[in-house]
């Protein structure tokens, strides 16, 4: 069990880049995974966006949950519900966890994720965690 939180910006890829979460349904699907084990008190949320091929989740894993476990109940678990809109395989192997580092790093991160969308040029874009239905249930990251 770690004494103090280490917050982590994951990033995980489709399979062959395919544009999964494009259709709304099935963007809808992974955001309300992501927020059933926030809600289980597995991490901790504090930003996300669901790019059409592709996440990047900003959390602070459980004291007694390895950011490994965090990536594996996110991948894992939407694979599962989705298994039955979609055959064949969901993600690319492996993930990429960055922990954050200090205050710096964590603002760079959360604007790197919060902007991905605009880099991309999809404007209005709502599977973003500062999108009106997700800002108010983000949690603030604890002390670096």
């Amino acid at each position: 069990m770690r004494l103090k939180p280490h917050i982590y910006a994951l990033a995980a890829i489709a399979h062959q880049r395919r544009r999964l979460f494009q259709r709304t349904a099935t963007a809808e699907l992974f955001i309300a995974t992501l927020f059933r084990y926030r809600d289980a008190g597995r991490f901790q949320l504090h930003a996300f966006v669901v790019m059409p091929d592709h996440v990047h989740i900003l959390l602070t894993p459980a004291p007694e949950v390895a950011i490994e476990r965090c990536a594996q109940l996110i991948k894992g678990g939407f694979s599962f519900a989705v298994r039955k809109d979609f055959s064949g395989e969901i993600w690319q192997d492996g993930y990429h966890a960055h922990r954050v580092v200090d205050e710096e790093d964590l603002r760079n991160q959360t604007f790197y994720i919060l902007n991905n969308p605009a880099k991309k040029r999809l404007d209005s874009y709502p599977w973003v965690s500062s999108s009106t239905p997700y800002a108010q249930r983000m949690d603030t990251p604890p002390t670096i």
